[in-house]
């Protein structure tokens, strides 16, 4: 008898002929970022071996763990009947003990050759249950608690109840993207979602010093370091001063164009890091109609000026979809700490809210030393990597 966890995914299981190397990261992930004994793939199914680990940790960490749907703590057994009957006894008698009264037993038999049916091994270890907790009563259809047995070719694995997880695809898969994280409420959920799709992330902020001080770059730091739960490899930080460029354009463009114009110097140096970085998109927090600069018109403009892909997980999101999934992955509280960001340092009186993709790129025609500063931030960018102190 072992003390297990058995993880269950879903659309990794849609994947075909590509389904065994989708299975092969989930397993290196898990392997990264939960640190169990050892894990095992069983057809539909990964086992995780907890050896000498808490499982309450290991329950925790494999929330963070995308491309699992759920997950069960149990007991892996030999096919000796007998062993077996010992778990499903002390499966049954924790819930008998906090009250329930009735059950269901739910067998599967993934191995053939075992001697007993699904529904011979339902019937003969529900009489085991009933045999030694009479008060118990069998209910199939509603039960207060449910054992679940499921036979393989090498071991039975008994568990009971299955915790959700986040579903989606091992990070990794879907190749990497470079997040522009703000310290606002916003680009971490987006951030979250990518790599939910499979994304292995790092992450580009601009900074206005002085008007951004040290408090500033901790909180991006704290950021990134929630975000980093879910990476296996921890998370790469780039920080770029933007003050010279934020000024530059303050004093020689229209007011109203200003945050357009700072945004696209934005993308321009976001594809210069995603090209060393190896990185094939850009992902933003932006929300069609949030704020001026997130009108159809202007994330057109912006976009304009990206090399790159450009991915807005929340673009059909309110505020109060992300605000709760924001409190939910843990980001919130460090998101509305009061450090100004970048954007509010140099944001005009009175943005445009519609630009005309034409002027705007008259207008930077003639902001002869814009490319120069670009590259110049681009030189004093910072680097940082960061993993989950958890």
């Amino acid at each position: 008898m072992e003390n297990v966890f058995v993880i269950r995914y879903s659309e990794i299981g849609l994947k075909g002929q590509n389904r065994g190397w989708f299975e092969k990261k989930l397993i290196d992930n898990i392997l990264k970022i939960v640190r169990p004994a050892a894990v095992n793939k069983r057809y539909g199914r990964i086992i995780v071996r907890i050896g000498r680990n808490d499982p309450e940790v290991i329950t925790q960490r494999l929330k963070n763990v995308f491309g699992i749907q759920n997950y069960s703590l149990g007991y892996a057994v030999s096919h000796d009947l007998e062993e077996l009957r010992e778990v499903v006894i002390k499966v049954a008698k924790v819930f008998v003990e906090q009250g329930l009264k009735t059950f269901k037993i739910n067998a599967q038999r993934g191995y053939k050759e075992f001697p007993m049916t699904s529904l011979e091994i339902n019937r003969e270890f529900g009489a085991y249950v009933l045999e030694s907790f009479p008060n118990l009563k069998v209910d199939v259809h509603n039960p207060d608690f449910e054992i679940g047995i499921d036979v393989r070719e090498k071991e039975i694995f008994v568990f009971s109840g299955k915790i959700p997880s986040s579903g989606g695809l091992p990070v990794g898969v879907s190749g990497r993207a470079l997040l522009l994280l703000s310290g606002g409420i916003d680009s971490p959920v987006a951030g979250w979602y990518a790599m939910r799709r499979g994304l292995e992330l790092q992450t580009l902020t601009f900074l206005s010093p002085p008007m951004t001080t040290e408090k500033s770059v901790e909180k991006i730091l704290s950021l990134g370091r929630e975000l980093s739960k879910y990476l296996p490899n921890g998370l790469r930080m780039w920080i770029v001063p933007l003050t010279d460029i934020q000024m530059y354009i303050k004093e020689n463009a229209p007011d109203e164009y200003s945050l357009i114009l700072q945004r696209r110097s934005m993308m321009r140096i976001a594809s210069m890091i995603a090209r060393r970085s190896k990185a094939k998109a850009i992902v933003t927090g932006e929300n069609l109609g949030q704020v001026a600069s997130q009108t159809l018109t202007n994330m057109a403009a912006i976009e304009d000026a990206s090399s790159l892909l450009v991915l807005r997980p929340l673009i059909g999101f309110d505020k109060v979809e992300t605000t709760k999934k924001a409190k939910e992955i843990g980001t919130f509280d460090i998101s509305i700490q009061p450090y100004i960001d970048s954007c509010v340092a140099f944001a005009p009186k009175r943005p445009a809210t519609k630009s005309d993709i034409n002027e705007i790129r008259k207008i930077e025609s003639q902001l002869e030393k814009l490319s120069d500063l670009e590259h110049e931030a681009f030189k004093k960018r910072e680097s940082y990597r960061v993993t989950c102190t958890e």
